[in-house]
């Protein structure tokens, strides 16, 4: 059996997507160990898993509390912070940071978020298999599929393809300009730097996609390929896979005899969002909180993350407030899930049919909302404009109208079908054999 190094990002999200995987690595006689920044040890070693820190001198515990303590209170990391993150770490991974942490165990294969290149490009000088994975769906130009950080959904015609092609100009140019701008382009130059001091070829990095850059190695996407548009061409090196979720997941404890046998909604804004937009989290709650008080036939749980408390609103009987949640236990419960539009909430709402309220907020949700949109498992609302009234309706709409659950039950058997077969195992069994462009 194979030792396998797994190196995700910090985000919880990112950690979340790879233990189902894991488990099943470990069930069938493969090691694990992850590979992180010291402030995920609990989480990761809360799910089974043994762990290496690496990145300390960057990241030493407690890190993570601190940012995000400070960016609830309006003082952001910034760009010369987020440089200097780059930077510290493509310059440990330059000195053999990751090969050196991990060397005891004497690995067979690294699967490195797409996220973290620089971990992968540092794994790749020791000559050992490199897979890649992604817990978000990876977009790349396309005539027919817009960038992800685009609400719109393509359809036949012209006119359609005119405007993704415009749509990818904008996004192309507009991120070399803003990087250019602010001084973020620098996290490529430190990238860069890296790849030519050990020889990683920079034909091979590609700094005009999402997630940024992307690496030539296979990667396995966490985001099955029925949810996604079509496409003119395919992402090169991309395996969709199965939706990854750990249906015996470690989350927070919870007070299930607070549930009272009424229909179900779960409201999560993830681990994110409710520090880095504090004011318009608790803008959005309240005025999820005031349209369950019209629904008094369901019962709501909110998690409200760390940064607000329940004294923060005035909740009816019906809504159950808590700071974190288990969301993979609730959404088995669940009629309907309100989210941010990140790739976790709609990877599990979708595995279990559960149809969604969402409000895309940055990065991938735009996106992420389209897809969900497009396939009738979502309606859309605005996340720093809607009302009471207008979530109301949206939960009238989505509880009322059944072709929401039922595209959602159907999206599920497709998820569930693929989580029973892990095409991703395979994958990794064919690649520690040396078979996997066969």
């Amino acid at each position: 059996m194979a030792n396998i190094v797994i190196a995700p990002l910090y985000w919880q999200a990112n950690m979340n997507v790879t233990f189902a995987l894991a488990k099943k690595l470990q069930s069938i006689g493969h090691g694990i160990l992850y590979a992180c920044i010291p402030d995920t040890e609990e989480r990761i070693r809360s799910q089974g898993f043994d762990f290496v820190p690496i990145f300390s001198n960057v990241f030493p515990k407690g890190t993570l509390a601190t940012q995000f303590t400070n960016e609830a209170a309006g003082k952001f990391l910034g760009v010369a912070g987020v440089n200097a993150r780059v930077k510290g770490m493509c310059e440990l991974c330059r000195d053999g940071e990751v090969a050196r942490a991990t060397a005891n165990m004497r690995p067979d294969l690294f699967l490195v978020s797409n996220h973290v290149p620089w971990v992968a490009i540092d794994a790749w000088k020791t000559g050992t298999q490199i897979l890649m994975f992604s817990s978000v769906v990876v977009s790349t130009r396309d005539a027919f599929a817009p960038p992800i950080s685009s609400d719109t959904i393509p359809s036949p015609g012209l006119g359609s393809r005119l405007k993704v092609w415009w749509e990818w100009q904008r996004a192309i140019l507009l991120g070399r300009l803003i990087y250019r701008v602010s001084g973020l382009d620098k996290r490529s130059l430190y990238i860069r730097e890296l790849a030519l001091s050990v020889g990683y070829p920079l034909s091979d990095i590609d700094f005009d996609v999402s997630p940024w850059p992307r690496l030539s190695f296979p990667e396995l996407v966490f985001f099955p390929e029925c949810f996604q548009f079509q496409r003119a061409t395919p992402v090169k090196g991309a395996l969709y896979v199965e939706p990854s979720v750990d249906v015996e997941r470690k989350d927070k404890e919870f007070c299930w005899s607070k549930l009272d046998g009424r229909p179900l909604v779960f409201c999560s804004l993830g681990s994110i969002v409710t520090f880095k937009y504090l004011a318009l989290s608790k803008r959005f709650f309240r005025a999820f909180l005031d349209a369950m008080r019209e629904r008094p036939d369901l019962q709501a749980v909110v998690a409200i993350g760390n940064y607000l408390k329940p004294e923060d609103f005035q909740y009816p009987e019906n809504v159950v407030l808590t700071d974190d949640a288990p969301q993979v236990a609730l959404l088995k419960r669940a009629k309907l899930m309100a989210g941010h539009g990140g790739g976790g909430g709609i990877r599990e709402s979708l595995f279990y049919g559960v149809p969604m309220l969402l409000v895309p907020i940055g990065f991938d949700a735009p996106g992420n909302v389209a897809r969900a949109v497009y396939h009738g498992v979502a309606v859309k609302a605005d996340f720093k404009t809607s009302s009471a009234g207008e979530l109301k309706a949206a939960i009238d709409k989505l509880l009322g109208d059944t072709s929401y659950s039922e595209a959602a039950r159907r999206m599920s058997k497709q998820f569930v079908e693929l989580q029973e077969r892990m095409p991703s195992v395979e994958i990794i069994e064919r690649a520690l054999a040396g078979r996997l462009t066969d």
